[in-house]
């Protein structure tokens, strides 16, 4: 599955005039893809030889890591992860994921991010019971693998969550908030201290949509369906008709709104909303996403985790 990145892009306008000085408006397009490699694209990992001869299980998920969204064709049949009690014993995870060593003193240090994020997808799905630095996975939005990561469809015993933080973002306006339309599992944002207004929500809620079916795949939800919590602090452009949009989303049930400084109630941050929120649906884990760097991503560097849940 090929789809374009999710890049939040505003388009200035510009002045010119032609040789026949007529006034024209010119726009600049989004800037080319950045060539700085992603960490899980680094060239030192790219032709690691094993010692070994690994089991079939090795040679099948390194085929399944091109189609994440694949994994649930195989039906609801999982595998345990067991964990290896010595040095010498064969590990899946330490086969597959070279700087993963759960031996070492600073194993807990373990950086997710130089494994590809559809490896990554294809083990939550395939295993239970991984270690908890498996739970999470940070990913910029404008990553190329985002929209794939975004089209595994949910089972019986796993679901994919997103929570996505724009927090401050300069590049998120009215316009550009229609991108978050490609983001089927977000299930919290904030868009506080933004540009986004009443108009920015409403295309949002307007995005919610069906595909259409087919013999072989039924009709499916498109879009944020499942947004639960939305902070909208301090976005001066939002007013009181947003409430009849914010109605669009079904599961919403938090919304941080603007207040003021002088008032005694006292707006529950967003990360305290998320961990009640975890610990009530059992969710693996808490994803946040910051803004950041604009040179290595051309959206905002802002970056995303995903998290699995588990239906008991």
């Amino acid at each position: 599955m090929t789809s374009k990145p999710i890049v939040l892009w505003t388009p200035k306008p510009t002045l010119a005039s032609d040789d026949a000085c007529t006034t024209i408006l010119q726009y600049k397009l989004p800037p080319a893809p950045s060539t700085i490699r992603p960490p899980y694209q680094s060239l030192h990992d790219a032709d690691v030889k094993l010692r070994y001869v690994p089991p079939l299980t090795y040679f099948c998920l390194k085929a399944l890591a091109e189609y994440p969204d694949e994994v649930h064709a195989l039906g609801a049949a999982r595998l345990r992860y067991q964990a290896p009690r010595s040095r010498s014993q064969f590990d899946i995870l330490s086969a597959l994921i070279p700087t993963y060593r759960p031996f070492d003193r600073d194993s807990d240090a373990f950086d997710l991010s130089f494994v590809d994020p559809r490896l990554w997808a294809v083990l939550i799905q395939v295993y239970e019971d991984l270690p908890p630095v498996f739970h999470e996975y940070t990913l910029p939005l404008s990553d190329a693998h985002m929209p794939l990561l975004q089209s595994i469809p949910n089972t019986s015993h796993f679901s994919l969550v997103t929570i996505l933080i724009l927090s401050r973002c300069r590049v998120l306006t009215d316009d550009t908030v229609l991108e978050l339309r490609h983001l089927h599992t977000l299930a919290a944002l904030d868009v506080s201290v933004t540009a986004l207004g009443t108009w920015g929500v409403q295309r949002l809620a307007k995005s919610l949509a069906w595909s259409e079916a087919d013999p072989d795949r039924p009709a499916e939800r498109r879009g944020p369906w499942g947004l639960r919590i939305l902070d909208l602090r301090n976005c001066i452009n939002v007013n009181d008709k947003v409430f009849y949009w914010l109605a669009r989303f079904p599961l919403l049930s938090v919304v941080g709104e603007q207040h003021d400084a002088s008032s005694r109630t006292n707006v529950c941050p967003l990360d305290l909303h998320i961990d009640i929120w975890h610990q009530r649906w059992q969710t693996s884990g808490v994803p946040y996403a910051h803004p950041g760097d604009t040179a290595a991503y051309p959206s905002n560097r802002a970056r995303t985790r995903t998290s699995t849940t588990r239906t008991p």
